[in-house]
């Protein structure tokens, strides 16, 4: 096995040339696209995936360089701003911003063209909500968007360009790329307590940057293990894998009929370039209070599979969680997935409060999840986030909301202040949060009413 200060030889196309390298194992593709192969216009901007000035392209899909580790872009197709242009003649995103003056000091520039060159692929003749939702990812701190958005939907009524990406054979070693969960467990197994999985690194190595050269721990990369990836209807549940992504739930169909509050809460976390990365096992292992995939599965009642070379075993979602970002996995194990009851005519919503409508950590969050007949709720899951050491399911609540009357609203807000007992941070009251509380659950309540009315 490896430390941090080991190497491995990679393979992967960049701007449409197949290339192979050794990189050490602590270094990220930002790095290896700026230092090695001189590929700068991805910018190192803050470093943690909110600005987006290293937005570059993996297979089409927008990402923040800096939280890619580069041994996972083996055999990868990574784009970055260097690569549009064809022959000397510029890409219509890159003539666009020209042409509205969507330029200025150009610091967030080539991200922002990347991130629309991947939106307008993906949806042609983008509106300007879209393009909106598009770009929300990237920062810029001189046009004020107008513009910007403006070169958007302009290259966006362009015709349509034949873009060719040919990837390059995987080659990394399985001791850093495992392609099986079997693989990947002996890794665990063999190396407890001295490396740790990454998948996403939305969170992973946002925490090793904060930690510094003193994070002496080696990491495996969880990408290509076929086991951990899907979303399932299994009969009785949902089966939802832990390296799905945000993405990935966002737009699920089946999710959005099984455990509507999951989308809604999956959409407004971070930016695009986020959700494209970052998957619900990261977010599960986490584990803080604020995370927004957490009190919608803890609505409807989600077990979380945890598997080692030993045994597999499942719990309740509620009881993973010891304390603050404290859970029950083992060293040696994994998160497999997740299962999520199913129920006939679901409804539900998230909401969220945060400083900002978007890029933000929630100071309060509540998840609603109800099954009715004859226009009475017959089952309710309720559960709050960012309130209490762990997310907080609320049954008293939610026997308020199924009693139904005149009184309902009335006793599930009494019961509200009797199920969380927010503290004092620097971000919030303990006041603040409580009334807080009690505001987005009459919202949510009165969507999902409203959804069946």
């Amino acid at each position: 096995m490896y430390d941090v200060a080991d190497s491995t030889q990679i393979a992967f196309t960049i701007n449409g040339s197949r290339t192979s390298r050794r990189v050490t194992l602590d270094q990220r593709l930002l790095d290896v696209l700026r230092d090695d192969l001189r590929l700068t216009g991805a910018k190192e901007g803050c470093g943690k995936g909110e600005c987006g000035a290293c937005t570059v392209l993996i297979d089409g899909t927008p990402v923040d360089a800096c939280l890619v580790m580069a041994f996972q872009a083996d055999g990868a197709i990574v784009e970055t701003i260097e690569g549009l242009e064809r022959d000397g003649i510029l890409d219509p995103v890159q003539e666009a911003f020209i042409a509205e003056g969507g330029v200025q000091c150009g610091i967030c520039i080539p991200g922002m063209v990347l991130a629309a060159r991947a939106l307008i692929d993906r949806t042609a003749s983008p509106n300007l909500e879209q393009v909106r939702h598009g770009l929300a990812g990237n920062l810029c701190r001189c046009t004020g968007y107008t513009k910007i958005f403006e070169a958007v939907e302009s290259a966006g009524k362009q015709p349509a360009q034949t873009r060719v990406r040919v990837p390059s054979a995987t080659i990394a070693p399985r001791d850093v790329r495992p392609r099986s969960l079997e693989e990947a467990l002996e890794i665990l197994e063999q190396q407890a307590g001295r490396v740790r999985p990454i998948a996403g690194g939305t969170d992973l190595l946002v925490e090793r940057k904060d930690e510094g050269p003193g994070a002496r721990y080696g990491l495996f990369d969880l990408r290509a293990v076929p086991e951990l990836q899907g979303i399932e209807d299994r009969g009785d549940c949902v089966w939802i894998g832990a390296s799905t992504t945000h993405t990935q739930m966002l737009e699920s169909a089946l999710l959005r009929q099984t455990v509507p509050a999951l989308p809604a809460a999956c959409s407004v976390i971070g930016g695009p370039q986020i959700r494209n990365r970052g998957t619900l096992g990261g977010n599960l292992a986490n584990g803080s209070p604020a995370a927004d995939t957490l009190p919608p599965l803890y609505a409807a009642g989600a077990s979380v599979e945890l598997v080692s070379a030993a045994e597999r075993r499942e719990m309740a979602l509620s009881e993973f969680y010891s304390g603050y970002r404290a859970n029950l996995l083992a060293r040696d194990e994994l998160i497999l997935g997740v299962r999520v009851p199913k129920r006939t005519g679901v409804r539900g919503a998230f909401l969220r409060l945060g400083q900002r409508r978007a890029q933000a950590i929630s100071k309060v969050s509540v998840a609603v999840t109800a099954t009715f007949q004859a226009g009475r709720a017959t089952w309710v899951g309720v559960a709050f986030g960012a309130v209490a050491p762990t997310v907080v399911r609320a049954p008293s609540v939610e026997r308020a909301l199924v009693s139904g009357g005149r009184d309902a609203m009335r006793l599930a807000r009494h019961a509200v202040s009797e199920v969380i007992a927010p503290i004092d941070d620097l971000r919030s009251s303990a006041e603040y949060r409580r009334a807080m509380a009690c505001l987005l659950l009459e919202r949510a309540w009165r969507q999902v009413i409203e959804e069946g009315a």
